[in-house]
């Protein structure tokens, strides 16, 4: 410890135990002195440690890693402090009112984000947590649910509304509209391949039919 963190704790004794000791013998004299006695030696701490050396000497105090030891919270106490907080019924219905509101939502689900995707992504190479998300979506009662959503207006609706919202993002446009042309040339493509096999097909059945005809009027 520095000479100076041993010389002030000294000096704030001292002039405690005179400021004591002085009320004690005026005391005995005129009953005000005493509390006079009090102010002056407050107001004499109170300038030491305002005081330049007087900061100083605090924030040296402040410095040691024995009283930073006792005084910071850990993480551990705080994550403590925030589970029994949480299991609070009356904090339960604060945060369930709170999660109504779209700003609040937004920044928790901002906030847990990060986790929730680490989480998820963790879960997607475990092979028991793949083979039940298989099991739920082969369940007949999810594909039935599924197909209700899907047939319902306000699923339709909603994403007829993403689709609108997308494109008028420049880059999904010109995604959606490459894309849209190439499905269209491979239609043609398509469609033309199928029409030259039938005309190949016609052409040989006309041919093989003028060739029975020829061999007939020669016999």
């Amino acid at each position: 410890m520095k000479p100076i963190l041993k010389k002030w704790p000294l000096a704030l004794f001292a002039l405690l135990l005179a400021g004591c000791g002085a009320g004690g013998s005026a005391g005995a004299d005129v009953s005000g002195a005493g509390t006079q006695d009090y102010g002056t030696t407050k107001q004499m701490v109170l300038d030491i440690l305002q005081s330049n050396d007087g900061k100083t000497a605090i924030e040296n105090i402040l410095k040691d890693p024995t009283l930073k030891s006792q005084i910071v919270v850990s993480n551990t106490d705080i994550a403590k402090a925030v589970e029994k907080s949480l299991q609070s019924q009356q904090n339960q219905n604060f945060l369930a009112q709170q999660a109504k509101d779209p700003a609040f939502a937004a920044a928790l689900a901002k906030a847990v984000q990060p986790e929730l995707i680490s989480t998820t992504k963790q879960l997607m190479k475990d092979p028991e947590y793949q083979k039940e998300m298989m099991v739920l979506l082969q369940s007949p009662d999810f594909t039935q649910h599924l197909n209700t959503l899907m047939k319902s207006s306000q699923f339709r609706g909603q994403v007829m509304q993403i689709m609108t919202d997308a494109l008028q993002t420049p880059s999904f446009r010109m995604q959606f509209e490459d894309a849209l042309k190439q499905a269209v040339s491979e239609s043609m493509q398509s469609a033309g391949g199928q029409s030259q096999s039938k005309s190949g097909q016609s052409g040989q059945s006309s041919g093989g039919s003028s060739g029975g005809g020829g061999s007939s009027g020669g016999s």
